[in-house]
């Protein structure tokens, strides 16, 4: 990435999530109701990433699959992880996941 842009980024995406972040702790957005049921759908025992997951609210909406979360933003992930989800700091660009390793992946804005 051109390190222009990558700074501008970070400036006002990155940072801008950091000092928001303690924020969303206090906001319980409601799922997405055909986001819900997709989860609610999966067969018990798949293994579906939330990439982008923010505070995890898409990680416990169905207990008979296994979701992993993942965000960029390191506090936010701190969130989640006080809520009892599993979810890690990683780049969406670049994810740490091999290939076909899901047998589902939700990526919500």
């Amino acid at each position: 990435m051109d390190p222009e842009a990558a700074q501008l980024e970070k400036q006002h995406v990155h940072d801008v999530y950091k000092s928001t972040a303690p924020y969303f702790s206090d906001l319980q957005s409601k799922a997405w109701p055909r986001v819900r049921q997709f989860l609610q759908d999966q067969k018990p025992g798949s293994l579906i990433a939330d990439i982008g997951c923010g505070t995890g609210k898409y990680l416990k909406v169905n207990s008979q699959v296994h979701i992993l979360g993942c965000d960029y933003c390191g506090p936010l992930v701190e969130i989640a992880r006080n809520r009892g989800c599993e979810v890690m700091v990683c780049d969406n660009l670049n994810l740490p996941f091999r290939d076909q390793g899901f047998d589902a992946i939700i990526s919500i804005g």
